[in-house]
């Protein structure tokens, strides 16, 4: 009976730009809710990896009161600005280090947009993508780059509830960094930003993490807030969770 209803009244409503959805559909698009939803632990530890100004971290911090979050952001003027934003809250730990698959320092290209910054060149094609400019590159600076197992060893994490990674591009080389975590499930979730249009050299294709997920016992969840041009999917975030054994 509600489904012959709301057929009959999105016929009427949709000619002027509206649309019935169900509560549950619209709530479930939010990645944040989800994470809430998978989530049990109410002292999570969580990682942002690509913290930029501390805008996800503000979220997580209103998601999970009692999380302790380790945001790893290696741009010095972001840094200080997550820094400073946080600075009253002892249970968000900063680090002013890029997440990678190995220890050491590498080359972070600074860009016009300081949210486009990447280990990764710029693709020349990216200009017809996004923004105009955003992503010109006007100079390179060494960072100090660690890795998610390492960083784990060195402060006696035995688990992540949330792994976020928004790193421009480079999200598959701190998955390889955390290759040990994940092999053994001691990651609760990833959620992560995938860039699929040409905008940096060298970034993986989703198949590449589709084999990697799989070779780590992980699958896909969904993907949330896709950017669109010309009908095609440009950018998405996605969930990936453990794959449940039967």
């Amino acid at each position: 009976m509600l489904g012959t209803i709301k057929r009959a009244a999105n016929s009427l409503l949709r000619p002027l730009g509206f649309d019935i959805q169900r509560m549950e559909t619209r709530v479930e698009c939010d990645p944040f809710w989800v994470q809430r939803h998978f989530i049990k632990n109410e002292r999570p530890t969580i990682f942002d990896v690509g913290a930029h100004v501390g805008v996800i971290t503000s979220y997580y911090r209103d998601l999970f009161p009692a999380s302790t979050i380790h945001a790893f952001e290696p741009y010095p003027e972001s840094f200080q600005t997550f820094k400073t934003r946080f600075a009253g809250d002892a249970l968000i730990k900063p680090n002013a280090t890029a997440v990678s698959d190995v220890e050491g320092t590498i080359e972070m290209n600074i860009n016009a947009a300081s949210m486009s910054n990447s280990i990764l060149k710029t693709d020349r094609r990216a200009e017809g993508l996004w923004r105009e400019d955003s992503f010109n590159t006007y100079a390179t600076a060494p960072v100090p780059t660690t890795t998610i197992d390492a960083y784990c060893r060195a402060q006696a994490i035995e688990s992540i509830d949330i792994l976020k990674l928004d790193i421009q591009g480079a999200e598959l080389k701190a998955l390889q960094g955390a290759r040990s975590l994940l092999e053994q499930r001691r990651v609760g979730l990833v959620y992560m930003e995938l860039i699929l249009g040409p905008t940096y050299q060298g970034q993986p294709t989703f198949e590449e993490y589709l084999r990697f997920f799989d070779k780590m016992g992980y699958m896909m969840l969904d993907l949330y807030c896709p950017y669109r041009k010309n009908f095609y999917l440009i950018q998405s975030d996605v969930i990936w969770v453990p794959i449940r054994e039967s």
